[in-house]
């Protein structure tokens, strides 16, 4: 009987030690890499300086979004995104990184 109660209640103590993962998608959005980004650079360069882009957008061609979500174990997850603009192969237009939080 006691050794009934003792793996309970070891049963008990441990199903409280449960480690949740963190999940990182998508490229990383760093300031320092986008401040080094400027109009007229080609869709070559951007690569090299952001990688590539997870989303491209299927109705405007000459869009591309950079995203990156981090959902750690506990807590509220964020989500950093800039788009970018580009005529023929030169970057004309970006945004400004936009960063929201998600979840609990």
């Amino acid at each position: 009987m006691q050794k009934i109660i003792m793996l309970l209640s070891a049963m008990l103590l441990l199903s409280g030690c449960v480690h949740k993962m963190n999940i990182q998608q998508g490229n990383i959005i760093e300031q320092d890499s986008v401040n080094k980004l400027h109009k007229g650079m080609s869709q070559e360069e951007v690569r090299a300086l952001l990688g590539s882009p997870v989303l491209i957008n299927t109705f405007r061609d000459n869009q591309v979004d950079y995203v990156y979500t981090n959902k750690p174990g506990y807590g509220k997850g964020t989500e950093k995104n800039i788009t970018l603009i580009f005529r023929g192969d030169r970057l004309t237009e970006m945004s400004s990184i936009v960063e929201q939080e998600f979840g609990k």
